[in-house]
């Protein structure tokens, strides 16, 4: 069990200080906000991964059926949040304060930053380092856990439902983008899970916003 403690207290090491880095920006924006933290993600978790000497590949494998699986996942959850939230979710989704104003930023933000930060901290740091010391399910499953708080974290007004919901979806998606990284060895794999996981709920807002 203290591979999980540790485990725990490098997730902290990443999450605690890239927090904190958001109040500030957030003076300057919302984009310079959502973008400050996802940096510091991704440079203290490549950070620690030398320092660790934990294994990072990022050999494209299982490319297609992680592309493919990431959006027929997050769109099956999204449109399950429609049905649960209603127009709840649309009201939710205007709200979020990680979000920059432009097209183009949201893209960087969503499709390659975000994904390739939060892979970074849950896969590569958090589920390799369990990984090297023996375990395998407990590492897809705990690495999961972690990725799904700080999603529900960024939904502060929706109601005790929604968040369960949240919680439960983001876990969905933190066990299947663990175990595509367990099995493949390769971070490309799980950030091009993510990635298509999070262009299909961008284009499954932006098609919500004009047929509500």
């Amino acid at each position: 069990m203290i591979e999980y403690l540790y485990a725990f207290l490098l997730w902290l090491a990443v999450f605690l200080p890239s927090s904190a880095i958001g109040p500030l920006l957030a003076k300057r924006g919302k984009g310079f906000a959502g973008a400050g933290i996802q940096g510091a993600f991704l440079i203290l978790s490549l950070t620690l991964i030398s320092l660790l000497r934990i294994p990072l590949h990022v050999k494209p494998v299982y490319l297609p059926q992680a592309v493919a699986l990431g959006f027929l996942a997050s769109l099956a959850l999204n449109l399950g949040e429609k049905l649960f939230s209603g127009e709840k979710a649309k009201e939710k989704a205007e709200t979020l304060e990680f979000l920059p104003d432009g097209f183009f930023w949201r893209v960087l933000l969503l499709l390659i930053l975000a994904p390739f930060a939060e892979e970074s901290l849950n896969r590569a740091l958090v589920e390799g380092y369990l990984l090297i010391h023996g375990q395998f399910w407990g590492a897809i499953l705990f690495s999961a856990l972690l990725f799904a708080i700080p999603h529900v974290m960024a939904f502060e007004r929706a109601s005790a439902g929604e968040k369960a919901y949240l919680t439960a979806g983001a876990f969905l998606m933190g066990l299947i983008a663990g175990y595509l990284f367990a099995l493949s060895g390769s971070l490309l794999t799980a950030f091009a899970f993510h990635s298509s996981a999070n262009l299909a709920g961008f284009l499954f807002s932006g098609i919500r916003k004009e047929n509500p």
